[in-house]
């Protein structure tokens, strides 16, 4: 059990019951709290050939959020090593995109796609065996490497084997397959917490060695305890059983389903000089701004205030990187890692710029709508079904766009007009209270569901309609467009961590002498909600409705400026039976 002490209220949870008594002098949150479908409020970051790759990358996620709260460590520690292995992930496997759609333009597809399936294993693997933190960051980043070439193949796979009629088909399977995944995360990983070690329950795994000690600070002692149960090989052999066997069924399905296609570039020098050519120093700029602007992100308004030195310093390092890279990639000319000419002519920027913003505002929706049905007492499993009118209205979305592009040619509008409809579900959403009927609420994921689903994939579409005739250029032009709607996706999550931790504290400003240790619990597990007395449960479903809102919110201007990348594509017809021929 780990016991932190704080001076005015005491909060007992136990085997998911909740006890409030003013006269109590500490609060204890005890290991045996049943997380299966327990949703916890973080910054979180979110994820073959296959949709079934996609949900293991998602489902891997969701849970390590489940199970390492389970796992008897102190609340503190497990933030900071959620935040640190999952921080790592996405550092990598961002800021490695640009690099991989590179690599994608010299060597075959089905080459680097078996590689990358190989190292996100690998990493997984070690994962498994860590005997320390350290050794499961350092996974950690072994799996993230796995994962941009993972995406990238993905998006180049599709650019090259399927039609314009089947793409929308298939970008709505990985949403669909992404609200699976929230779904089936936080049970699993409820499951698996009861494990005998978190090696046992998830690839991302810890060792029983780890986790014994004992830290205090600002008068507050943790104490925590070592896992125990079954021994070492056990662990290991568990988390293997888990994971190995699906990528080696991934390795299987893509040495099998996928044809042998050869590298689009044609050049007269030989592999080793292809290699040698690829743009390095461009990769190690990138990775570089991508990782101070992440950390920014994570760390800025949960670790440490925003205007602490070492978020200043990552922010200005991030402008000074950005700067670097461009000029970098100015005078590389078109053997850049990212051409200047590609984002700065034809419909590359506003493709760019549109996806950007859409997928700022589809992971907000997608983290926090949840939310609004788990604050009223809806379980985990509840609140996945009571959103999928937005996820059916986004495939729908996705199809109807693909359909009319394959008719008529023209994808602007598809990326002008839908997003006003986004952006006023947005705006209303702040206005959502408790006594809000369902059917409101689905009205407006009806609404978010079309505005932003119409033109998810057809930014992908334009990239490659752009070089069409340059085949060669067609993986950079998608690495280009993934890498911002990944950065899009971080952008959106560190501010909307940002505006709910900042706007939950205001509003939970009223309880007054409640100690923080008290609030940081309901903050992590919204189920407590429920369990609170009824006077104190309707203000806090107000505070935690309210802060909610402002980060739905966010989705409005988001909407907004995808309109703005719209506006700047070109207003031609492209020529749509030549894409996923190439």
């Amino acid at each position: 059990m780990a016991e932190t002490k704080a001076p005015a209220l005491a909060l007992k949870v136990s085997s998911g019951t909740l006890d409030v008594e003013k006269l109590g002098a500490e609060v204890i949150v005890s290991s045996t709290t049943d997380l299966s479908e327990t949703p916890s409020i973080g910054n979180r970051v979110g994820d073959g050939n296959t949709d079934y790759l996609i949900h293991g990358k998602r489902l891997a996620l969701l849970c390590v959020q489940r199970i390492l709260p389970a796992s008897g460590t102190s609340s503190d520690f497990l933030f900071d090593t959620v935040s640190n292995t999952e921080c790592i992930y996405s550092d990598l496997k961002v800021g490695l995109m640009l690099l991989f759609g590179r690599i994608l333009s010299i060597a075959p597809v089905k080459i680097i796609f078996l590689l990358s399936i190989s190292i996100f294993e690998l990493g997984s693997l070690f994962c498994a065996v860590a005997p320390s933190i350290e050794f499961l960051i350092f996974g950690r980043a072994i799996a993230g490497v796995g994962g941009a070439g993972l995406w990238i193949s993905i998006m180049s796979v599709l650019a090259q084997i399927t039609t314009i009629e089947q793409r929308p088909l298939i970008m709505g399977m990985f949403v669909a397959v992404f609200a699976v995944a929230s779904v089936v995360g936080p049970l699993l990983g409820g499951v698996l917490s009861g494990a005998s070690s978190i090696n046992l329950a998830f690839l991302s795994s810890l060792t029983p060695r780890l986790l014994q000690t004992t830290s205090a600070g600002d008068g507050v002692s943790v104490s925590t305890v070592p896992t125990v149960g079954k021994s070492a090989s056990s662990h290991v052999w568990g988390s293997l059983g888990i994971n190995l066997p699906c990528g080696g069924l991934a390795i299987l399905l893509v040495l099998l389903a996928l044809p042998n296609i050869p590298a689009p570039a044609k050049s007269d020098k030989t592999t080793l000089q292809k290699w040698i050519g690829i743009d390095w120093i461009g990769a190690v700029l990138s990775l570089g701004m991508v990782t101070c602007l992440l950390l920014s992100l994570q760390w800025g308004g949960n670790e440490r205030p925003w205007n602490d030195p070492s978020i200043i310093a990552l922010l200005v390092l991030t402008g000074v990187l950005l700067v670097a890279f461009l000029a970098w990639e100015w005078k590389k000319g078109p053997d850049a890692l990212m051409p200047i000419k590609m984002i700065t002519t034809g419909d590359m920027p506003g493709a760019c710029i549109s996806t950007f913003f859409v997928s700022m505002g589809f992971v907000i929706i997608i983290y926090y709508f949840p939310l609004l049905y788990q604050i009223e007492g809806h379980s985990a499993t509840r609140s996945g079904v009571l959103i999928l009118p937005l996820m059916a209205s986004w495939v729908a979305a996705s199809a109807i766009s693909g359909a009319s592009i394959k008719k008529y040619g023209y994808v602007w509008p598809f990326l002008v007009i839908p997003p006003i409809a986004a952006a006023i579900a947005s705006g209303f959403l702040y206005t959502v209270k408790p006594e809000t009927r369902n059917a409101v609420l689905v009205g407006y994921q009806i609404l978010l569901g079309f505005g932003l689903g119409a033109g998810f994939q057809s930014t992908l579409v334009l990239a490659q309609a752009e070089y069409e005739t340059e085949p060669e250029l067609v993986p950079l032009a998608t690495s280009v467009v993934t890498f911002s709607q990944f950065v899009g996706l971080n952008v959106g999550l560190g501010i909307a961590g940002a505006v709910f931790s900042t706007e939950l504290v205001k509003k939970l400003a009223f309880l007054g002498s409640i100690p923080q240790a008290t609030i940081d619990a309901v903050r992590a597990n919204v189920e407590i909600i429920s369990t609170l007395p009824q006077e104190l449960r309707d203000h806090v479903v107000r505070a935690f409705m309210g802060a909610i809102g402002c980060v739905l919110l966010v989705g409005a201007p988001a909407a907004a400026l995808s309109i703005v990348g719209g506006l700047m594509v070109g207003r031609k017809k492209i020529n749509v039976d030549n894409i996923g021929a190439m």
